[in-house]
């Protein structure tokens, strides 16, 4: 089951319907819906926006108090109860409104630093399809310049150009292969950015005790998203003057060795019918 707007983004960036879990085609735009964990879901959704409207997340679970002060060391609304107990000892404490401004202030700044990076990965997402698209037009430009030079050569030189498109076309794979395992790579990147950025957003809407409660948690996924961005491979482009640098030279070189036997046969074959001539003008005068 993969999340529906995760799956028309990546369907977006990726311009294919296939799904990014096991890579088979789909047929349908609108694919059906998983009704077991949508009821999860929405039962979930429910009993979290009931608990809210109630009111019982203001609550303290263990003195059942008001949640006033928030507790710097441990990222969490307490009561004034909690506040004297021994588990909060030597804490230090601010009032809700103060420390929702101040853990709202902090995660502002870095989720406005994470929607900077979806836009480079974004960037870096199209680079990455025109690079593939450049190693394909790369591949087709330098075939069309081997097969040019090989029409001028006979069947040796055929059998030459063969190899050597085979060898550039299987570069050209090897080298798209490895860019779209990139792009792949770079479109989990940025679903995972665009879910922790959709739910960052939807944290921060949430009341000031439920946001306070989820910001650890929330900030531990910001600064797990914040990791850097994927870089472009070295070597990704086709070593074109592995296939056209001084080729006629390089054929001709390995056609020297093919011409040397030729030239050898042909000795051979003319001394053994100058020896057979002889014989047979001997055998011819006794």
């Amino acid at each position: 089951s993969v999340c529906k707007e995760c799956l028309q983004q990546f369907w977006r960036a990726k311009k294919t319907l296939e799904c990014p879990v096991c890579r088979r085609r789909s047929s349908r735009e609108d694919p059906p819906c998983n009704l077991v964990l949508k009821n999860l879901s929405e039962s979930f959704l429910k009993q979290r926006n009931e608990a809210r409207s109630s009111g019982s997340e203001e609550i303290c679970r263990l003195h059942s108090e008001k949640l006033k002060l928030f507790c710097l060391e441990d990222k969490q609304p307490v009561c004034l109860v909690c506040r004297d107990s021994q588990k909060h000892i030597n804490h230090t404490f601010r009032p809700i409104s103060e420390a929702v401004s101040s853990c709202k202030e902090e995660l502002n700044t870095a989720l406005k630093s994470l929607q900077e990076k979806l836009k480079r990965n974004e960037t870096m997402n199209r680079e990455f399809d025109e690079t593939v698209q450049h190693i394909k037009s790369q591949a087709e430009h330098t075939e069309r310049q081997i097969k040019q030079q090989f029409e001028k050569l006979h069947q040796f030189l055929r059998d030459e150009e063969d190899a050597t498109i085979t060898a550039l076309r299987e570069e050209e794979e090897q080298k798209k292969q490895m860019m779209k395992e990139k792009l792949e790579e770079m479109n989990r990147h940025i679903s995972a950015l665009s879910h922790t950025i959709k739910d960052t957003e939807e944290m921060m809407k949430a009341s000031d005790v439920c946001f306070l409660k989820e910001f650890p948690v929330t900030m531990e996924r910001v600064q797990i998203s914040s990791q850097p961005d994927p870089q472009t491979p070295s070597g990704a482009l086709i070593h074109v003057p592995r296939y056209l640098g001084n080729l006629p030279f390089r054929v001709w070189k390995k056609m020297q060795d093919i011409v040397q036997n030729s030239e050898s046969d042909c000795r051979r074959s003319d001394n053994k019918s100058r020896v057979d001539q002889e014989k047979n003008w001997r055998a011819c005068t006794l």
